[in-house]
């Protein structure tokens, strides 16, 4: 379960930014995971409260945004990618190699206390 250190990273880039803005807690954080970032959002979720014990986060309230995967189709352009069929368009079926979004991991709200 590779959420753990993940939610680590997130407290870790969190409570740099409580302190560059001066502030001591945070009541809640948004993230961003991608579709094909390898992350399971559920077992982020579970993750989380235990790793932010002790910390500045402690008590904080997570959120996910889920970022559906698209990418680029030489015939399509950009679509949206289904998970089922893996890296392929939906529309034609040919091998989609360039992923534009879906893939981030990433903090996007840090709501101060």
């Amino acid at each position: 379960m590779h959420e753990s250190s993940i939610a680590l990273s997130l407290i870790d880039v969190a409570c740099e930014v409580l302190r560059a803005h001066g502030a001591a807690r945070a009541s809640a954080l948004t993230v961003r995971v991608g579709q094909w970032s390898s992350v399971v959002p559920e077992a982020l979720l579970g993750a989380f409260p235990a790793c932010a014990e002790g910390t500045p986060l402690e008590g904080a309230r997570l959120s996910i945004v889920r970022v559906p995967g698209v990418a680029e189709c030489p015939r399509h352009g950009p679509v949206e990618l289904e998970a089922t069929r893996g890296l392929r368009c939906p529309l034609c079926g040919a091998p989609t190699p360039t992923l534009l979004r879906g893939d981030e991991l990433e903090l996007d709200e840090l709501e101060l206390a």
